[in-house]
């Protein structure tokens, strides 16, 4: 694993998030992990990821519907 992949843990803590959002974000396709480990499905974020994690916590904390965020990529 790469040194700059931060586990979805870490990754949840520093923006912010439950781990739990993380995940649904991600199988909506509007912040798809940088890796996810074939064997145990475990997800990796890179720290540049950090920005899109916070704009769609920022856009849902003022009740945007997550719909309209739309794909960040």
């Amino acid at each position: 694993m790469s040194d700059d992949l931060l586990p979805i843990g870490r990754f949840a803590r520093l923006c912010r998030l439950s781990v739990k959002q993380l995940r649904h974000y991600d199988d909506l396709g509007l912040l798809v992990p940088a890796r996810v480990d074939p064997a145990s499905g475990y997800r990796y974020y890179r720290p540049a990821q950090a920005r899109d994690a916070l704009s769609i916590g920022l856009l849902r904390s003022l009740d945007v519907p997550l719909p309209m965020v739309g794909p960040t990529a």
